[in-house]
This record gives structure tokens, sequence and C-alpha cells, in this order.
């Protein structure tokens, strides 16, 4: 719960900062909030969470955590009472729960099926959070563009950005497969086969976020919810759910076929 609120404190300040010097050089925050939020933040709060969990191991026994424990439920009101007294975040006190409750359900099962695979193919846990990631940056781009647009009343070319962000996937797949290949990462089985079925699935796992990011944005829109409160944490979740499934069943594909092996060491053995 430390290395929770930590974590939010420092990324909520470094994210308005990045917003506030975004506008300040005439940048636009839509695309490259979403990417560094959701890039820092899983290093920020490893990071964070393997500090405190080292500062702490040595108090495990005493009353230090239930004094924190204290202090942070007695805090509860002075931030709610911040919150309220701004009037341009007010409303975040009773909208925005469900979704993040909800989406980290969501995330529960992509950890569920990483848990059970990781072990049983090589590379899955290095793979795993690019292509997720990478997924979910770009179809949260396009959702927090569109969403920016239907504050200000301005029409979103779809196609065109649709087509831009598609073609973004292409380089940054084909960098990092280069790199893993080059530094010989994950004990992968670097066929033919697998290069083309993994940069294929990327494509697709992009294409369902852009589609769902764009389909989500105007639903909720439609019916008078705030796209930015309720969107992202909903499709970065189903996102991660759908992108581990697909790498699980690619590698379970190429490796049941004799395409690549991609089976862990002591697995095969068994």
């Amino acid at each position: 719960m430390i290395a929770a609120a930590a974590s939010s404190f420092v990324l909520g300040v470094f994210m308005c900062g990045l917003i506030i010097v975004s506008r300040r050089f005439r940048i636009d925050p839509d695309n490259i909030a979403c990417p560094m939020a959701s890039s820092l933040g899983d290093v920020v709060t490893l990071g964070i969470l393997a500090g405190c969990a080292h500062g702490l191991l040595s108090y495990l026994e005493s009353k230090l955590s239930l004094v924190l424990l204290i202090l942070m439920i007695l805090s509860v009101p002075f931030f709610a009472k911040s919150v309220w007294r701004n009037m341009y975040v007010r409303d975040l006190l009773f909208s925005g729960w469900s979704p993040i409750i909800f989406a980290m359900l969501i995330s529960s099962f992509a950890g569920l099926v990483l848990e059970r695979y990781v072990e049983q193919y090589n590379g899955l846990a290095m793979l795993t959070p690019i292509l997720c990631g990478l997924a979910g940056n770009l179809g949260s781009i396009y959702a927090s563009r569109i969403s920016t647009c239907l504050h200000a009343g301005v029409k979103e070319e779809y196609k065109r950005v649709e087509w831009t962000l598609m073609l973004m996937n292409v380089p940054v797949q084909i960098l990092f497969l280069f790199i893993i290949w080059l530094l010989n990462l994950g004990h992968l089985d670097y066929t033919f086969a697998f290069l083309v079925t993994y940069f294929l699935m990327s494509m697709v796992c992009t294409w369902l976020a852009l589609k769902m990011g764009k389909s989500m944005t105007l639903i909720f829109w439609k019916y008078n919810y705030d796209p930015d409160n309720y969107v992202l944490p909903y499709l970065t979740a189903i996102i991660d759910v759908i992108c581990t499934s697909l790498l699980v069943i690619s590698f379970s594909w190429l490796t049941a076929y004799g395409y690549a092996d991609l089976m862990a060491d002591d697995t095969s053995a068994m």
C-alpha cells in the first residue's frame, strides 16, 4: 500500500509536469502522455515496491506496519477534502472507481495465463510486456486523441490516424526482434515461422487495440461518460488478456507443429 501510494504520487506529479511542458512547447500531450505513463508506471512502481519491501522487511514483526496502515487510513479524509475543494477534479471522488476496479480484475486473467505458461515456454515473460505494452499504448493514444477531439468539438481523421499508428508498430517490432536476436535474449528459436507469426500477431493485436479504443471512446461519450476516466483502464486490461492469450496460443502452435522449439529445457526434459 505504501508503494502504491508513493508511485501514484510520483507518477501523478510527473504526468502533470509532462503535460504542462508539452503544451508549452506545442506538443500534443495525447501522443506522449499515455506511452510515458504506461512505461514509466511499470518501472517506477516495481522500483518503489522493491525499495519499500527491502526497507520494511526488517520491521516485519514490529508494530510499524500497523502504525503506517492507520496513518494512511487517517489521511484519506484530508486528501478527499483537498480534492473536493478543487473544482476541476472534484468529480473524480465519485467517478472513475468502477473502471479501475474492473480493469484490475480483468488484468488478473492475463496474470493467471502468464503464470500458467511462463515456465513452459522460453521467452514468454520477455515478449509479453512488449507485445501488450506496444498494442495498449497505441490504442491508448488513439482513444486519448478521439476523446480530446470530442471534448473540443473537433472531428478526428480516423483513417489517417489509424494507419499511422498501425505503421508505427512495424519498425518498433522489427527493431525489437533484431535486438533480441542480436543479443540472443530469451533463449528463443529464431526461425522464419516464429518471426512471421510474432509479427503478424503484433499487427493483429494493434489493430484490435485501435478498433476497440475507437469504439469504446465513442460509446462512452454517447452515454455521457467521460472516456478519459473509463476507456483507458478497460482498454489496456482487455488488451493485456488478448495479447497474452494469443502469444501463448502462437507458442503452442509453433511448438506443436515443429515450426519452432520454444519449450523450456526443463519442460521438454519432462
